[in-house]
């Protein structure tokens, strides 16, 4: 007489709940999902090179012939007051070099003198050509707009010619010296204005800048976009070479992928922040990428195995009409509809239907790229309600048995990221500038989840740099007193 108890306790429990509609658990409590890691920092290097010779053309194409002039300049002639006109003219192309970190420059010239005294009895003067040679050294420097600042300094070296009138007599080379204000400094302060206008920084910042701005397309199935997120703009000191200018220039960057549609962008884009200093150039990369599973995927993924293989505790069937996975912030909630259905019940008369709450923590298999959800139990409110509705239910079979649908891989997404990201940076993207790498080794997945989904987040490590395609500009025919 025994043995027919139970069997009449879960048929009058089952007939009872179907008396009174199912059950209905509360909602769980949840706090925030952890936040998403921080994309890790690293720079995209680029080098800007102008050549010496785009430098010295500039010089050469933008100098007058008239390199320097005084105009009735005062000068004691012992007997009365003469005036001094003194004409330099270039006499031929400005040669340049660079070492030490500067330019060098030699500008050669003719000068013609011309002393004149008038008096009210007379007036007579005196000529005098000469040979000179300018010897300047240009150190460059960046400022904080952006504009190079070039300084440069030197000497001029004059042959002695003589003039002479009267009881006056002096030289070419002491008149210069005489007139410094006049001849050597405008001559350097043109050659400064025109080295700034033939070295501009600023437009291939920008250009640096707005491309690390747009996303890179890295991955085509699944669509996946580098977004380099740039932060701000590193410099080098200006460096020379033996026949260049040199600066490197380095986007720091908080890279990560997106998987999915591409990004949208903003109406307006940041401009170009002021250049910090860069110690030491590198092209060193690091780059977050995430294989995202999202909650309605995973839930449709165990829905799939769950109407499969439905699953038994003692001699009732589990049916599982919908679940959904709800972030949290130490583990996640499993939201299910399930009816049990008992084996007597062919019709599915007397079926129990409701709705509860399962909670389990994830965890994440790094080596065979699998996302669990494990230690799956039903939450507090909901084994308050099983217990008084359905005990036999009340233990955490149903969890154990649960917890062997919520099994993700993931690991064909992580390898496809793998190879795309890999194949996408070794091809340069984009025309004006060009960004190009190399992938050195991706770094094991680590698991998060956020309020959207699951994600394997792994880094790859490499190189990448930026070519940044500068075209020489067109020489121009120089222009006489141009």
């Amino acid at each position: 007489m025994r043995g027919p108890l139970p069997a009449i306790a879960v048929f009058a429990t089952t007939l009872a709940l179907a008396g009174c509609g199912g059950f209905e658990a509360p909602a769980p409590k949840r706090t925030p999902p952890p936040k998403a890691p921080a994309p890790p920092v690293s720079s995209v290097a680029a080098t800007l090179t102008v050549p010496l010779k785009t430098i010295v053309d500039a010089l050469n194409d933008k100098t007058k012939d008239d390199v320097g002039h005084v105009r009735n300049a005062p000068v004691d002639c012992l007997i009365a007051k003469c005036k001094l006109d003194l004409v330099a003219t270039r006499a031929g192309p400005i040669t340049g070099g660079a070492r030490d970190g500067a330019l060098t420059f030699t500008l050669p010239f003719t000068v013609h003198a011309h002393l004149a005294l008038k008096s009210r009895l007379f007036k007579t003067g005196a000529d005098a050509n000469g040979q000179g040679e300018a010897v300047a050294t240009t150190k460059l420097a960046l400022g904080p707009d952006w504009s190079l600042k070039p300084d440069t300094a030197g000497t001029v070296q004059l042959s002695q010619g003589r003039l002479r009138l009267g009881p006056v007599t002096t030289d070419i080379a002491s008149v210069w010296d005489h007139n410094q204000d006049h001849l050597s400094t405008p001559l350097f302060k043109a050659m400064d204005k025109r080295i700034a206008s033939a070295v501009k920084l600023k437009p291939q910042a920008e250009r640096l800048w707005q491309k690390a701005l747009r996303p890179i397309r890295v991955g085509k199935s699944p669509e996946a976009w580098l977004l380099l997120s740039p932060r701000r703009i590193r410099v080098s000191d200006v460096l020379t070479t033996g026949d260049a200018v040199v600066v490197s220039l380095a986007a720091d960057t908080q890279a990560q992928v997106i998987v999915g549609p591409k990004p949208a962008m903003p109406a307006k884009l940041p401009p170009l922040p002021p250049p910090e200093h860069l110690a030491a150039p590198s092209n060193a990369f690091t780059v977050a990428v995430p294989a995202a599973l999202s909650y309605a995927q995973a839930a449709d993924l165990a829905m799939q195995r769950l109407q499969k293989k439905p699953i038994h505790v003692g001699s009732s069937r589990i049916r599982f009409e919908k679940i959904a996975i709800l972030p949290s912030g130490e583990d996640v909630v499993v939201e299910a509809r399930f009816c049990v259905t008992q084996g007597w019940d062919p019709f599915g008369w007397f079926d129990s239907c409701g709705t509860g709450y399962l909670r389990g923590r994830p965890t994440f298999d790094a080596a065979r790229g699998i996302i669990r959800i494990v230690n799956v139990h039903y939450d507090i409110a909901t084994a308050g309600v099983i217990l008084s509705a359905m005990k036999w239910l009340a233990g955490d079979e149903l969890g154990k048995a649960l917890q062997n649908d919520l099994v993700f891989d993931v690991s064909r997404d992580i390898e496809e990221l793998h190879d795309s990201i890999d194949k996408a940076l070794s091809k340069p993207e984009g025309r004006g500038v060009a960004i190009s790498g190399s992938i050195a080794d991706f770094g094991a997945p680590t698991l998060t989840w956020t309020a959207d989904g699951f994600l394997a987040t792994f880094t790859a490590h490499g190189q990448i740099h930026a070519d940044l395609n500068i075209q020489p500009p067109k020489p121009r025919t120089p222009r006489k007193g141009a």
